[in-house]
């Protein structure tokens, strides 16, 4: 696409054209009689606090990247991502597109006080065709027909100033009880700056938005505050209060050329109309590409990519509310937009400060103080204006966000969130990076679980979700057997269909895979190395093998597990029942306190899940027959309350039956069941590996268990 336009035809002249507009001729002298000539300068400097902040983080934003077409939906969508800036791109699309109904309402009023008769209908009508005739047929006319209407207002400008007595009592605060408020005041006067945005909505279309849109927006910005303050100056000096509140034409009654006042207001209104319907379709345009919208939208005509349906949109929607509204409704729903609008780019631009991303290298700094005052300004102002409105803005964004995300938009680029949360993380670990060890209170479970492949292992990583409950963490491990440069590729194919798996399940888990030749050497090695200071895994996740190799590498594992702290489930699956109801849970007491203890919590913490909320707890146990049942039963029954776990107990004496076969008949109607895991003895491998299959043959779902370091649960 053709790269037009520089600095002065560019930036410059639209945002010149577009701040001297309409509230300039036809407001501003009702904003100083209303809130006289210390609150209007007030209201001039506080919207350009907001603007001028808003200029400097957008310059930040814009010298920091390659600024396509799309202006400020642009910068906020590659900085604060494609969701946030699709919501705020949206409502920024439909206020510059009823910007063009406010200038064109601004002409219809000149017209309708200079030629009373007048069909305000018609002329809406036949104006509104032209503009929208101009915006199609490209923005090359409209640059071009921005030098004759720079003309016209400064004539009319200058014309101002060289008439007037310069003898009218100054009122220099206005009497707001009577009038209007000063909010109300502001919110009328805010439309007159919105204009910084003109320039950057052609970025698409400048030879060097880097250095374009900061050079010109600024040179813009530093002129029109000159003039709106003298503009102020002359209007308190020269016509009194009441007659500025009742007569919105006073400049041509009391100029010495009141031709030149009307050619300017006329110049001023349709070019600012203009300005906003070439800008509001690239809006569109940029929205559309990056499939916001519909992809239709977005379809450019001819070398320059003019965005011709976008434009013929853009009318429709202007030319309803030149038919539905007046000036004063218009000017305050565009001030909500634009101020959304405005928050949004200082955010972007003060975050990236913040964050301090080494990407993040603008040309043009700013301190993100700078673009925090622009943020908060921006929303401050539109609660003062009006509340409901701003809740109602605010969530009709918030709702767009919602719809966009779920949307899931396929985009190409990063964006400032990744770093957001990176900072926060780094400052969370820093934080608790002298912290002791867990203890019962602050305890949960974070899982370091061997997955393989998750698809051959689905209830495996079913199981982990269940044990954090969305408090710990889960890492999922996949170990490549063989050498890195044999199985790298493998590894890459691996990880995407982990990350696959893991996203469209929506499992809260993060992914490694590794390339090793041994699995006992490399897990151990994993364990170890895995997290970052005190938030390490604390919990080894398995599944039962049937290959007695890799059982005897897995009990070999438990014992290096075991002298490193870390605590061990392995997960045997009924491949038929699964995890059945899940309405009943047993829990084998075996009387170890480390065991029972992480057991009773593997079995609270899984209840808590909504598909087993209506899980039992059974706590099961074996005593000999000297044992007094009922004095043990009491005794467990009190240390489970203390502990507040709500658990039936079941005490058993063994007489005619061999404790496996007790344990089979007594859980055979479970749908999981938790049994300890004693430590296994170098050397006897395989009488353990036995024990676990006798233990489990014909048994529901299980886990056995090997608490490590548990004193207690509070």
């Amino acid at each position: 696409m053709e790269k037009r336009f520089g600095t002065f035809n560019g930036v410059f002249l639209p945002t010149f054209l577009t701040i001297v507009g309409v509230i300039y001729f036809l407001r501003l002298g009702w904003v100083v009689g209303n809130s006289g000539l210390i609150g209007t300068i007030a209201i001039i400097i506080i919207a350009h606090i907001i603007t001028i902040s808003t200029a400097l983080s957008m310059s930040a934003i814009t010298t920091n990247m390659k600024v396509k077409g799309g202006g400020a939906y642009y910068l906020i969508s590659r900085s604060l991502g494609l969701e946030v800036g699709g919501s705020i791109g949206i409502t920024l699309y439909l206020s510059q597109a009823i910007s063009v109904a406010l200038y064109v309402l601004g002409f219809i009023e000149s017209v309708e006080i200079i030629f009373p008769g007048v069909n305000k209908t018609a002329v809406s009508i036949v104006v509104a065709l032209i503009i929208g005739a101009i915006s199609i047929v490209g923005a090359d006319f409209a640059i071009k027909a921005q030098y004759f209407i720079f003309g016209s207002i400064i004539l009319a400008v200058g014309t101002v100033f060289i008439s007037g007595d310069y003898n009218t009592p100054i009122t220099y605060i206005g009497n707001f009880k009577e009038a209007k408020s000063f909010w109300v005041a502001f919110s009328i006067f805010f439309p007159a700056v919105t204009g910084i945005l003109a320039g950057v909505s052609m970025s698409g279309d400048l030879k060097n938005p880097r250095k374009n849109i900061p050079r010109g927006t600024f040179l813009a910005i530093g002129i029109t505050f000159i003039v709106y303050i003298l503009q102020t100056i002359w209007f308190s000096l020269n016509v009194d209060s009441q007659t500025l509140m009742s007569n919105k034409l006073i400049l041509i009654s009391i100029t010495k050329f009141p031709y030149f006042i009307i050619l300017g207001i006329w110049a001023a209104t349709l070019s600012s109309a203009l300005g906003s319907i070439v800008a509001a379709p690239r809006t569109m345009q940029a929205l559309a590409k990056d499939g916001v919208l519909p992809k239709k939208l977005g379809k450019g005509s001819g070398a320059a990519d003019e965005p011709r349906i976008a434009s013929i949109i853009t009318f429709i929607i202007a030319f309803i509310f030149i038919i539905m509204g007046n000036l004063d409704v218009v000017a305050p729903i565009i001030t909500m937009f634009f101020l959304n609008t405005y928050g949004a780019v200082n955010l972007a631009a003060g975050l990236e400060s913040v964050v301090g991303n080494p990407s993040y290298r603008p040309t043009f700094k700013v301190h993100w103080s700078i673009s925090l005052v622009g943020a908060l300004g921006s929303y401050w102002v539109m609660f003062l204006i009006n509340k409901w409105a701003t809740i109602i803005s605010l969530i009709v964004t918030f709702f767009i966000y919602l719809y966009l995300s779920r949307k899931q938009v396929t985009k190409t680029w990063g964006d400032l969130r990744g770093g957001i949360w990176i900072a926060l993380a780094r400052f969370a670990l820093l934080k608790i990076r002298f912290n002791k060890e867990e203890n019962g209170k602050n305890w949960k479970p974070d899982i370091i679980v061997f997955s393989g492949t998750p698809r051959q292992r689905q209830r495996l990583v079913y199981l982990s979700n269940l044990l954090t409950k969305g408090n710990g963490i889960v890492t999922l491990v996949s170990i490549v057997a063989g050498g890195i440069k044999d199985k790298l590729k493998s590894k890459e194919i691996i990880t995407e269909n982990l990350k696959d798996y893991v996203n469209s399940r929506n499992i809260l888990a993060f992914q490694e895979v590794i390339i090793a030749n041994s699995f006992k050497e490399s897990a151990t090695a994993i364990v170890q190395a895995n997290g970052i200071g005190t938030l390490k895994p604390n919990t080894v996740l398995l599944g039962f093998s049937e290959d007695e190799n890799k059982m005897i590498d897995y009990v070999r594992f438990i014992g290096d597990m075991i002298k490193i702290e870390k605590n061990i489930i392995i997960f045997k699956e009924n491949a038929k029942l699964g995890f059945g109801r899940k309405k009943r849970i047993d829990i084998w007491w075996g009387g170890l306190e480390n065991n029972g203890n992480l057991m009773l919590m593997l079995a609270h913490v899984i209840s808590l899940n909504e598909q087993w909320k209506n899980a039992t707890i059974n706590i099961k146990s074996i005593v000999m027959k000297e044992y007094n049942n009922l004095n043990l039963k009491d005794k467990l029954k009190n240390m489970f309350e203390e502990m507040r776990i709500d658990a039936n107990i079941e005490l058993y004496n063994a007489e005619d039956e061999t404790v496996i076969e007790l344990i089979h008949k007594k859980s055979n109607g479970a749908d999981l069941v938790v049994m300890g895991l004693a430590e296994p003895i170098e050397g006897n491998e395989q009488l353990y590996i036995e024990r676990l299959n006798v233990l489990s043959e014909g048994m529901p779902t299980i886990l056995f268990v090997k608490g490590v370091n548990i004193k207690e649960i509070v």
